[in-house]
């Protein structure tokens, strides 16, 4: 037997034996069903009287997938250094930093810089160099080990 647990009408888990807690409901599902909720709990919702394929589905995973790459973290200097592989000089940099004194401020006074802060100040245009979200997002993945390096920049 196999159940997706049901709670204050949403789906709250799943097993292969009942939950015994008054709150919960019992939904007896397939095991097809069963193993592809275990794969990724988000492709079904609970309509409020069956479990369904969820019809937002692909855009909740593109949600997730984009927090997830915002919350993804690098060091400052890792960033300068992401930066200067780009094709800015550490002159240019710098002159950018003295003419952004919020995003030098954040470089400064964080051990770790966000993916999705950096990306809230983007288009960077430093001297002939424009990072996009793009080239951030691959950075941040690529010092944090998802992709293998480019343009000079490498993973730890």
């Amino acid at each position: 037997m196999y159940y997706i647990f049901i709670e204050n009408e949403e789906i709250n888990g799943c097993g292969q034996a009942r939950c015994l807690n008054e709150d919960v409901t019992n939904i007896e599902v397939s095991e097809e069903v069963f193993n592809s909720f275990i794969e990724d709990n988000d492709r079904y919702i609970w309509n409020g009287s069956e479990i369904v394929e969820n019809p937002n589905y692909e855009e909740v995973k593109r949600q997730k997938e984009e927090e997830r790459i915002n919350n993804l973290t690098m060091t400052a200097q890792d960033l300068l250094e992401v930066i200067a592989n780009s094709g800015a000089t550490w002159a240019e940099i710098d002159s950018f930093l003295n003419s952004n004194p919020e995003f030098k401020l954040r470089l400064t006074t964080c051990q770790n810089v966000f993916c999705g802060v950096v990306k809230a100040f983007l288009p960077l245009k430093i001297g002939d160099t424009t990072l996009t979200a793009e080239m951030v997002e691959q950075a941040f993945r690529i010092k944090n080990g998802e992709e293998v390096a480019w343009h000079g920049c490498e993973a730890d």
